[in-house]
């Protein structure tokens, strides 16, 4: 049986039991619980969520204002080092300073620096200049990870203009440090951190609201700190971000979850949130009342719904185990799915005679979160497009596309044989025709903002002979290409 066969034999399935089902089911209702328990049970449980819908509401806003107080309290901590008349005035860069002098003003700095810092518990609280000197308590630990771009990298995550500062977090998908930055002068940033746990005390429920989970997120809604284990670094859970997505300062109440959400001032979100089944739990003495007298019909109801829920299991199953084996993209009927696409893979290279090859070509749109953040999802979303049509236009006669995540695409080209479109030389040529045709870039008031896409590319047989082996090489190539500085082809060599 094919896909799109087990796909409609599913449905159908589907579609008859649930039939049956809800014909059963409200014949039952109808005849079992009479229009006032049904007014009377559907009044109490408003009154319910109204009343949880309020209280969340309430504890959200307080810890909303309990962060920004801490914020803005590690804000004025971090600003102590600007009354160093030293620390406001020395610059490292400048070669005429004489040694002695030096010395002796950066010991000062020191020494002050490190008085301020005892009143936090920062893991970072010092100065880093343009030439990668430091002054304070600047860790081994983030000298190692931010390298020899630490001033430019620390310098972008400046977001505030007028206060020349900003607020930071998730640095190389690391969500278990916050980063504050403060421009000291031209050479010279302020740098304070703390971890992320830290924030922990900020967002304890005085509530203790029973099965309210509190999360703090970024821009992006990447959980930053969160009541439940395990979630830090990771995106917030589907069914709460389609609620709260594009929302501020509002309450939301979905099947699922009863949602409150606050943006405090750096741009984060304050999301708390409430299992729906818990809330209605909590039923008062005259629900007790309403279901006692209906009690025969819920049983009945049950039993009924039961059975056939559980009959519905079945074909649920193969809907949903089929879902994520469609061919095609949703948005590119021309581009295939991951899934689809190292299927087609295997095959070719199952397939493949000898003294044949192809090559598996990535192809990843560079700072693609930033891009998104800056100009807007459409902007981005354009430029995905404008890719896939670069593709096609540039491999007309590929084996296959896939799309691999959101702006990461994939190309299977021969490279030998007969019917092979490019050789081996050429796969050079044609990585590097994909950066220049793709290249462009963007005036923002920041300044250029440059459109760029990496590219790596692995051959088979060299590199493997499934398409697991050669897509793993691709990505270690692609990876190297952006560790190189993005705008840039590597073949694994």
């Amino acid at each position: 049986m094919t896909r799109n066969e087990k796909r409609a034999y599913g449905l159908m399935k589907i579609h008859n039991m649930r039939l049956s089902m809800l014909i059963i089911y409200a014949l039952i209702i109808i005849t079992s619980i009479v229009g006032v328990t049904l007014f009377a049970v559907n009044t109490s449980e408003k009154v319910i969520q109204n009343k949880v819908s309020s209280l969340a509401s309430s504890l959200n806003a307080q810890l909303n204002i309990n962060l920004n107080n801490y914020l803005s309290r590690m804000e004025n901590t971090a600003t102590l080092a600007f009354s160093i008349d030293e620390a406001y005035n020395y610059d490292t860069t400048e070669k005429s300073i004489d040694e002695y002098n030096a010395i002796n003003t950066e010991k000062i700095i020191s020494d002050e620096l490190k008085k301020i810092c005892l009143m936090e518990n920062f893991v970072d609280y010092g100065i880093i200049y343009r030439n990668g000197d430091t002054i304070g308590n600047i860790s081994k630990g983030t000298k190692s990870l931010f390298g020899d771009t630490m001033f430019e990298d620390f310098e972008s995550m400046i977001s505030r203009k007028r206060t020349l500062d900003g607020w930071y977090t998730g640095y190389q998908d690391d969500y278990e440090r916050i980063y504050y930055v403060k421009r000291i002068h031209d050479n010279a940033l302020l740098v304070i951190s703390i971890y992320t746990s830290e924030i922990s005390d900020v967002l304890e429920n005085p509530e203790t609201e029973n099965g309210m989970t509190i999360r703090l997120t970024d821009s992006k809604y990447i959980i930053m700190n969160s009541t439940a284990k395990n979630e830090t670094g990771k995106n917030l859970p589907y069914d709460i971000s389609r609620q709260v997505e594009g929302q501020d300062n509002s309450t939301v109440l979905g099947n699922k979850f009863l949602t409150t959400v606050n943006s405090c001032d750096v741009g984060w979100y304050v999301i708390c949130s409430i299992p729906t089944d818990i809330i209605m739990k909590e039923k008062n003495q005259m629900q007790i009342y309403i279901y006692l007298s209906a009690l025969l019909a819920v049983i009945l109801a049950v039993i009924v719904g039961t059975f056939f829920t559980s009959k519905l299991t079945d074909p649920a199953r193969i809907v949903a185990a089929n879902l994520n084996e469609n061919a095609h993209d949703d948005e590119f009927s021309t581009v295939s799915t991951k899934s689809a696409f190292m299927e087609k893979t295997d095959r070719i290279l199952s397939e493949q005679k000898k003294g044949n090859a192809h090559a598996m070509i990535l192809i990843d749109i560079d700072n693609y979160s930033e891009m998104t953040y800056n100009f807007g999802r459409s902007y981005a979303e354009g430029n995905i497009s404008r890719l896939v049509n670069e593709i096609q236009r540039l491999f007309p006669k590929a084996d296959c596309v896939g799309r691999i995540s959101t702006d990461l695409f994939a190309v299977m080209i021969p490279i030998s044989g007969k019917d092979s479109m490019i050789s081996r030389k050429e796969i050079s040529r044609k990585c590097a025709e994909v950066c220049t045709e793709f290249r462009s870039a963007t005036q923002t008031d920041k300044g250029i903002f440059p459109v760029t896409v990496s590219v790596g590319t692995s051959v088979s047989p060299d590199n493997g002979m499934t398409a697991d082996q050669i897509f793993d090489c691709a990505n270690i190539a692609l990876f190297t290409a952006k560790k190189n500085g993005k705008d840039s082809f590597v073949i694994y060599d």
